[in-house]
């Protein structure tokens, strides 16, 4: 950099520092950490460049809590941390035909300015990579922005004014919009609403730091597909704008104009000449005609839903030269933008939140009871041992579990502590009044209020992609919006069989599962029995929110839960021990009498 009088000097900075060639910077006298960027429209208007942007926090799950810090990618292990954590994102996932082990590729952009900001979690002594958002310019051509932007803009207190959105407009103000390319999570913090958290951060650093040229931002923007059925953004102060263009209109037409030799340009059209060449590699690979695959494409981009009539072959060569539609939002960063969107964004209906039955109703099972009533082989070993001991009796007859009553309304979960032997599966099983278990040596009396269904967490088919099950046996949004809800919304989890997912993964598909077949009470064995402790609280946090949301009454049942019970918060108790009655208790009656002793 060189001061007034030319004298050049070096300044360092971190790498994403937000910072170019022709940036005015002023340095705190006081303290050389304090470096500057001078506004463009103001010069007394300071925009923080070092310091590197930092904030911290605390996320709650049950009564712990954890610490975390969102800071600019500044050193060589947030490089580390931020390439470990790309490989959650579908698009740096590994997804090859010929099933190379390349690392994935770098966050992609669109050239320019960007930011990198890291969320890490404290966890003991070490700080660990949880998420990141990818901030970067904007796209130049977005039809539902250029729509908005046709209406006049007028800043009151900034040099900022358009009557129409036409070239010049958009050359000299476009980049006052910022533009969200990426928000990725840790599978293993999936849940915790740290995309929101994430999007929160970005908008305080696109207020305190981002800039082009000087000139700070009036707009944040997001796009993405997912979009369509998950509202990630709308409770951070995003408002839906439109649908982008996408090409499915035209992708035909440019294709058949490109393979004539027509010019290409920059831009789009430099994006539609990769299509052309992706197609012409298909056609030559099924040696089959150009025009008529064009006309095949054509064909199928008239219906409701092109990739059902698509071969498997198709539907690949097809998928990498279209692009749908996808929605499209603003966040304003001040408040005329923020008017300005009230005034002119387009109503657009919101996405239900919650796509589940809710149910309301309590239920009551009386006088329960589970006895068992085993006839004594008289076979030679059987013989033996009762010699060996003394026995003479020829049946065995057991009150295993009762008198109990159980009552819930609905939102509450029941929690069935005690040790292995005690009788945990079997109240489960008395409690599903419907349920076809049978037994010779086993007898269930209960009385039931009223007739409920009853609905037990179980293991999906493991040979079947994760997504392909949930959409043939639900639809594709109320799929999405459930395996969302329960943390798990990973691509590649999507597609792969239920047996290649990790535990953790396989329980939230397993909880989704749940969810979606509106059965008014949950019943759950070794509740986050395989779960590690840390995703065994995520999971629990989670559980309790969708027992709640969704008005369930879940009765949960685990040996092992002295590590997440705080975050599951149970309503009540029920603690079994062989040989003895049921005890029910208050969660703080056993926080203070079970758990204390077991501490």
């Amino acid at each position: 950099m060189s001061d007034d009088a030319g004298k050049s000097s070096t300044l360092h900075v971190h790498r994403f520092a937000q910072v170019g060639k022709g940036d005015r910077l002023r340095l705190d006298p006081a303290s050389t950490r304090n470096v500057f960027v001078v506004s463009a429209e103001d010069q007394s208007d300071l925009i923080r460049l070092t310091p590197a942007f930092e904030q911290s926090g605390e996320i709650c799950v049950g009564s712990q809590r954890i610490a975390y810090r969102i800071a600019e990618v500044a050193s060589a292990s947030d490089l580390q941390s931020l390439q470990y954590l790309e490989q959650f994102h579908y698009k740096t996932a590994i997804l090859s035909d010929e099933g190379t082990d390349e690392a994935p590729t770098a966050t992609a952009s669109v050239g320019g300015r960007k930011a990198i900001l890291l969320l890490q979690f404290k966890v003991g002594i070490s700080w660990h990579a949880a998420a990141y958002v990818d901030i970067q310019m904007p796209l130049l051509m977005v039809k539902p922005r250029h729509e908005l932007f046709a209406n006049a803009f007028r800043h009151p207190d900034r040099p900022v004014r358009w009557e129409q959105w036409d070239q010049h407009a958009m050359r000299e103000n476009v980049n006052l919009i910022a533009r969200i390319a990426r928000v990725v999570v840790s599978p293993e913090y999936r849940g915790l609403g740290l995309a929101r958290t994430m999007l929160e951060a970005a908008k305080t650093f696109c207020k305190t730091r981002w800039h082009i040229a000087g000139r700070r931002p009036l707009f944040l923007e997001i796009m993405a597909e997912m979009l369509h059925y998950i509202d990630f953004v709308s409770t951070s102060g995003f408002v839906r704008v439109g649908n982008t263009e996408g090409n499915v209109a035209r992708v035909s037409r440019d294709l058949l104009s490109m393979k004539k030799g027509y010019g290409i340009s920059s831009g789009i059209m430099s994006l539609q000449k990769k299509y052309l060449t992706q197609l012409q590699d298909f056609c030559k690979t099924t040696n089959r005609d150009f025009e008529e695959v064009v006309a095949r494409l054509e064909e199928v981009l008239q219906t409701e839903d092109p990739s059902s009539h698509l071969s498997p072959e198709e539907w690949l060569a097809f998928r990498k030269v279209i692009r749908f539609p996808i929605p499209y939002y603003l966040c304003p960063l001040d408040d005329y933008a923020e008017q300005y969107l009230r005034e002119h964004a387009p109503a657009s209906p919101k996405l239900r939140r919650n796509r589940f039955k809710i149910n309301s109703q309590a239920i009551a099972v009386t006088g329960i009871r589970v006895t068992s009533d085993l006839q004594i082989s008289q076979s030679k070993p059987v013989r033996l041992i009762m010699d060996c001991f003394g026995l003479s009796a020829d049946r065995i007859q057991q009150r295993i579990i009762g008198p109990l009553d159980v009552k819930a309304s609905a939102g509450n979960i029941i929690f069935i502590s005690g040790s292995s032997g005690s009788g945990k599966s079997l109240l489960l099983r008395a409690l599903d009044h419907e349920g076809s278990y049978r037994s010779n040596h086993l007898k269930f009396q209960r009385s039931v209020s009223r007739t409920y269904s009853a609905g037990w967490l179980k293991c999906l088919p493991s040979e079947v992609c994760i997504f392909e099950y949930f959409a043939e046996k639900y639809s594709v949004s109320r799929s999405l919006s459930a395996l969302s809800q329960v943390g798990l919304s990973e691509a590649t989890a999507f597609i792969r069989p239920f047996d290649m997912l990790s535990k953790g993964q396989q329980y939230r598909a397993m909880l989704a599962d749940l969810l979606l077949r509106d059965d008014e009470v949950w019943l759950l064995d070794e509740f986050c029995a395989d779960l590690d402790p840390l995703t065994a609280r995520v999971v629990a946090h989670n559980f309790r929110r969708h027992v709640m949301a969704a008005g369930r009454i879940a009765i949960v049942a685990a040996a092992n839960h002295g590590h997440y019970l705080d975050a599951l918060r149970p309503s009540k108790i029920i603690a079994l021990r062989a040989g003895d009655a049921p005890r029910l208790v208050t969660y703080r009656e056993y926080q203070d009498e079970f758990l204390a002793q077991a501490g």
